[in-house]
Parts: C-alpha cells; structure tokens; sequence
C-alpha cells in the first residue's frame, strides 16, 4: 500500500488511525502488517479494523507487534 497520512490516538498495543482519504478496500483483504511512525519513531502493526467514514476519510483500528512501555 502507499504511505499514507493523518491523526493518530494510542493507547495500550491499539492505535487509532484516521485519515482524510479513503483507501483501496480491495488492497486491505486479510490481516495486513506494516510500520507506523508517531513523532518519528517507527512501531510495527498489524490491521485489525478498517472502515471508511461518511466524510470520505477512513478510520482503521491498528495492534502494535511489540507495545512500547513507558
């Protein structure tokens, strides 16, 4: 898939992504894994959720592989 961009909420091993653009939902059958960076450090996730948005954005439901602890 293409890097794409947008807000981010954590908490525990869960991210919540939105952003303003939706994506291809035939690219996102199946469990996906991928890196997201957060104020420049990268984690890596796997897809659990994704959902478009009535504002034609989507929200997509993220778990971190291994969950930083602070």
């Amino acid at each position: 898939m293409n890097q794409i961009s947008g807000d981010v909420e954590t908490g525990g091993d869960y991210v919540r992504f939105t952003a303003p653009d939706a994506l291809d939902e035939s690219q996102i059958n199946g469990p996906h894994e991928g890196e997201l960076v957060i104020d420049g450090k990268g984690e890596r996730v796997v897809l659990t959720n994704y959902r478009t948005t009535d504002e034609g954005g989507c929200e997509i439901t993220l778990r971190r592989i291994q969950p930083n602890v602070s």
